[in-house]
């Protein structure tokens, strides 16, 4: 009786254990996404302050440093703040079409 009680309750421990593996699974996809969309977030806010910096930096050519200073002020990955800063090419381009 007391084996079957001893092997019930490390049945129920693995049980236990995995569902708290697939929810720490989880949780860190959610925490990923959430991150994703404050960073997309970031692309709509052109009133940061250093956004005139970068700017600065595009019309100068000076792209690389422009990439390291988002990547620096908004936490981006490198392939994040390259297209940062070929957004805001983009979008400085289409104003001065205008």
């Amino acid at each position: 009786m007391e084996l079957a009680i001893i092997i019930l309750l490390i049945f129920i421990i693995m049980y236990l254990t995995i569902q708290l593996i697939k929810t720490q699974s989880k949780l860190k996809v959610l925490e990923s996404n959430t991150q994703t969309m404050n960073k997309k977030e970031t692309f709509q806010h052109t009133d940061h302050p250093v956004h005139q910096q970068l700017l600065l930096l595009i019309d100068q050519q000076q792209d690389i440093k422009a990439v390291k200073l988002a990547r620096e002020t908004f936490g981006f990955s490198l392939l994040e703040g390259k297209r940062y800063v070929d957004w805001l090419k983009k979008k400085e381009s289409s104003r001065n079409i205008k």
